[in-house]
């Protein structure tokens, strides 16, 4: 009979035990790799000859496991990389060092490029024999694409000098504006310290450290001052610097805009010097505010440009970046677009005041029925049925007839904004001829004006109420004021708190 078996060691019970967990780890890990599909994950032979094959690297690039098994993994490179021997320069590296990692152009089976990060790691047995290599592949094409176009953007502003600099304030990147307006290319400048650009009496006085400090400790810094340019000129500038951090708050370093406002300090001067001698000729004083009004217009217009540079950023930092912010970050870029459309309606609102005081108004016949029509039209559809109307036929002003429609139309608007929460608005426009004039009411029932207030409203930037109850840039009623006169007319109001309003407007009758 043979021999009873000898039963089995502690160690050897644990020893099996280990094998089958091992060997269920295994079989996970395959799972698990089998079923990703944001990953190309496959296995190269010494050689680097493909050994396995997942779902993701079919999706990504093209090739069935039956087509690529066995191929040298050099087929997803492209001829300037195979000109250089890339893929056996790849598997060197992570020979010597383990491991290989980079991003650039790799092909599909289709031929179409895609940019990839790449990860390449030996692996080897316990005796350190290499068996082979484990690839990663992911394809970076959107986020490569989004970077692509943020830097496009960037390189293509020459209004503004934008580059960033170190936590040291050395100069790290540098765009087609900083070079047109300091006078340095990118490869004079980026390593040298940003106080190359300002004065010798700031830099001794220490202003650049001051400036990185404020940012670093504040968020951001902002101010104007002379610059000095790479021929040594000087430019008087409007500077902002932005702390940038990473996701642990550590310092990483520094943005920094810059704007050549030379032109606006000049006109600044030029304006300083007609303030100091109006109280000497106060005789010239419609002279001067012309000219403080030409001032207005001329920094309106200039605030455009950079009103849409913020929108632009905050609209490509949302629209790439989004699902990369927090919850707070987005509030923020809300907060920016929504100040970015008030200021914009308030610079076209300030513009058209200037306007109204500089052109020439040539005065025409105007039919008053067609330019109430005109206004009504350009108040929402929603809106127009709360809008009666009472005008007759052939009523003719003699008026600017552009310039009357925006003043109908900014009362019309005002009368519908201001009536009381819960109730519906409505607004009568009614106009009659009287004595050879031409005489226009428009009367609301909303929440009235009182009786201390009724010249206080037709001011510039004037206000009764927040914006966030009634929204508005409080030019409105500046400009109707403003237009009336110009045409030879006469404005005047019957207002109560809680008994609505009547403007009344008087005309020149063709």
């Amino acid at each position: 009979m043979p021999a009873n078996p000898r039963p089995a060691s502690p160690g050897q019970h644990k020893n099996s035990s280990q094998l089958d967990r091992e060997l269920q780890s295994g079989k996970i890990f395959r799972l698990l790799v089998e079923r990703i599909q944001d990953y190309a994950i496959f296995l190269l032979d010494t050689d680097g000859c493909v050994a396995s094959w997942n779902p993701g690297a079919e999706r990504m690039k093209g090739y069935r496991r039956d087509e690529i098994i066995g191929k040298h993994f050099s087929v997803f490179y492209t001829e300037p990389d195979l000109a250089i021997r890339k893929p056996w320069h790849e598997l060197e590296v992570a020979a010597e060092t383990g491991r290989y990692e980079d991003e650039g152009w790799r092909l599909r089976k289709d031929g179409t490029r895609f940019w990839a990060n790449v990860i390449i790691t030996a692996v080897r047995d316990e005796n350190g024999t290499l068996l082979g290599f484990g690839k990663i592949t992911r394809d970076l094409s959107e986020r490569r694409e989004a970077e692509q176009r943020y830097r496009l953007l960037i390189e293509g502003v020459t209004d503004y000098a934008i580059f960033s600099l170190d936590p040291h304030g050395v100069v790290t990147s540098w765009n087609t504006g900083a070079q047109r307006i300091k006078g340095y290319s990118a490869e004079e400048i980026v390593g040298r310290h940003f106080s190359s650009f300002y004065t010798p009496e700031d830099a001794e006085t220490g202003l650049p450290r001051h400036v990185l400090k404020t940012a670093a400790e504040t968020g951001h810094y902002a101010g104007e001052g002379w610059r000095v340019r790479k021929d040594g000129t000087r430019f008087w500038s409007s500077v902002v610097v932005t702390a940038l951090r990473n996701e642990g708050g550590e310092l990483i370093g520094f943005s920094k805009i810059t704007r050549d406002m030379s032109d606006r300090k000049k006109l600044l001067d030029t304006i300083q010097q007609h303030a100091d001698e109006l109280e000497l000729r106060v005789a010239e004083r419609e002279q001067t505010n012309a000219e403080l009004e030409a001032f207005s217009y001329s920094v309106s217009h200039d605030l455009r440009s950079p009103l849409r540079a913020i929108e632009g950023f905050a609209d490509m930092l949302a629209t790439d970046f989004g699902e990369q912010l927090p919850e707070q970050a987005k509030i923020y870029l809300e907060q920016i677009a929504t100040a970015t459309r008030r200021m914009n309606r308030l610079v076209q609102d300030l513009l058209e005041y200037s306007r109204l005081s500089r052109i020439e108004l040539t005065p025409s016949a105007a039919d008053i029925a067609t330019v109430i029509e005109n206004a009504r039209q350009q108040v929402d559809e929603a809106m127009r049925e709360h809008i009666h109307v009472t005008a007759p036929a052939g009523l003719q002003a003699h008026v600017h007839e552009p310039t009357l429609t925006q003043v109908i139309y900014n009362l019309i608007a005002n009368g519908l904004k201001f009536h009381a929460a819960g109730k519906q608005p409505r607004v009568e426009v009614m106009a009659e001829r009287l004595a050879g004039k031409i005489r226009i009411k428009v009367c609301d029932e909303g929440i009235g004006i009182a009786p201390e207030h009724h010249d206080r409203i037709f001011q510039v930037f004037e206000r009764l109420h927040s914006t966030s109850k009634y929204p508005g840039t409080g030019i409105g009623l500046a400009i109707v004021k403003r237009g009336i006169q110009r045409m030879g007319g006469n404005i005047s109001l019957q207002s109560g708190p809680g008994k609505g309003s009547i403007f009344t407007l008087e005309l020149p009758a063709a």
